[in-house]
């Protein structure tokens, strides 16, 4: 990839992991790891600092998507623990293929500083430079909201129906073992296709207005 190439990095962490069995936070790693590499492609994923976790995307329009695939797929595992997530959009290097551990770049910096910065009460945060353009940290707040408010069984069906997969919904309900009015009401339930336009829009940025100012 060359230098000025707009990555976007995905840094979170377990929200009050600490004040529980070790396992439950292993168990709610484990889901998140197992999402990233179902994923079409897989996700560059790394686990650190124990309840953290961060995933590397070459294509920074992807950055909604896969934030809200990821926290629907925490949430359909009901581990009863729930993440905080910052997205840093910016240039990488350094990286070797399968770790994280050794990049650099503004993109990863943003994110790590975004998330350590994260105001109280708040999950989602975003950083992109002076001129990311306002839409997208708009979006992202609303996304923030309702995903929050997702059941586990709603949360399986986003997480199914926001990997890029043509499939009527027959397909997808057989795939989950649901029948397709039980999938379709969890599919209504969660409101994601309100979000067909936004995610539409997001597919189409092609990383416009992010600087490494």
């Amino acid at each position: 990839m060359p230098q000025d190439h707009i990555h976007a990095v995905l840094t979170g962490d377990l929200i009050r992991s600490t004040r529980l069995p070790p396992q439950q936070a292993d168990a709610a790693i484990s889901a998140l790891e197992h999402a990233a590499r179902r994923w079409q492609g897989n996700l560059h994923f790394t686990r650190f600092r124990g309840d953290g976790w961060q995933i590397l995307l070459e294509q920074p329009q992807s950055a909604l998507r896969i934030a809200l695939y990821m926290t629907a797929a925490l949430a359909a595992a009901d581990t009863g623990l729930t993440t905080r997530l910052a997205i840093g959009f910016g240039t990488v290097a350094g990286l070797r293929a399968g770790d994280l551990s050794g990049a650099t770049g503004t993109a990863f910096t943003r994110s790590g500083r975004a998330l350590d910065h994260m105001p109280r009460n708040t999950r989602w945060a975003v950083a992109g430079g002076p001129t990311l353009p306002a839409w997208i940290p708009a979006t992202l707040a609303l996304a923030e909201w309702q995903s929050a408010r997702w059941t586990a069984g709603q949360a399986a069906v986003v997480a199914e129906w926001l990997d890029p997969v043509d499939r009527t919904q027959e397909e997808w309900a057989s795939r989950m073992g649901l029948t397709r009015q039980a999938w379709k009401a969890r599919f209504d339930g969660s409101g994601i296709a309100a979000w067909t336009a936004a995610l539409q829009m997001w597919d189409q940025w092609q990383g416009d207005g992010v600087t490494d100012d």
